[in-house]
């Protein structure tokens, strides 16, 4: 109790809360309602102008960095708490941040936290939109992309949700307009997209990790989905 009593003190006198902390909130409430319209109207972060009064590091470009960071895990607990998948969140975190380790000078974060903000929003806006409001395919839509890289089958995820895989079934292509397989693959190829982007594996390792029959048929599900071939995809997108 004393050391958070401390704490608030030292805030308190060195003004680093009000610069801070009630500056970034109102800009997580936004995140986290998928208000990207306001977002985009109100989000000006200038890292570079903040005086953190050396809590964290002895030069502005280290306070910088961890500001920028500390913004961009701020807004991710906003998109989850706002209903995006974790792991989907994260992965717009990590575009923000392998950004971050590029830029230069504190004046080159503010774009990059602007632009994670409005990902983060639009992945809110983008939950909700398709949250079916049906529990038995929820959860199967949970258990589908949390096993992405395993083999799925209808009757696997029929038992983990406890129903049949008839009545399942239906209920997944009345909610969804797609069926069980379908929406696996769709959620390959998403998934497929992150993997190309952050160019750490192979487009032969890729097809592999997410359970492809082999390289040919994942290109083939791809450009059917995507309009283009995995190589090109990595081309236009590669962070």
């Amino acid at each position: 109790m004393a050391s958070t009593v401390q704490q608030q003190i030292d805030d308190s006198q060195d003004g680093y809360i009000n610069e801070t902390f009630w500056h970034v909130y109102p800009l997580f409430l936004l995140v986290k309602a998928g208000m990207t319209d306001e977002l985009r109207k109100t989000l000006d972060l200038r890292l570079d102008e903040y005086d953190f009064h050396g809590r964290v590091a002895g030069d502005q470009l280290r306070q910088a960095e961890y500001m920028a960071v500390s913004l961009v895990n701020t807004f991710m607990i906003a998109a989850i708490e706002g209903g995006v998948y974790p792991p989907e969140a994260n992965w717009v975190a990590d575009r923000a941040l392998r950004a971050l380790l590029r830029a230069k000078a504190p004046a080159d974060f503010g774009p990059i936290i602007h632009e994670a903000a409005i990902g983060f929003s639009g992945k809110v806006r983008e939950a909700a939109r398709t949250d079916t409001g049906n529990p038995h395919v929820e959860v199967a839509r949970s258990f589908i992309v949390t096993h992405i890289t395993q083999d799925i089958t209808v009757a696997g995820v029929a038992g983990h949700v406890g129903v049949s895989q008839s009545h399942l079934s239906r209920l997944f292509k009345r909610h969804t307009g797609k069926g069980i397989r379908e929406y696996v693959i769709d959620e390959r190829i998403a998934a497929a997209k992150v993997l190309l982007e952050s160019g750490e594996r192979s487009i032969p390792e890729i097809a592999s990790l997410l359970r492809f029959c082999d390289q040919s048929y994942f290109t083939c599900s791809f450009r059917e989905r995507t309009g283009t071939t995995p190589a090109r995809y990595r081309k236009a997108h590669r962070l």
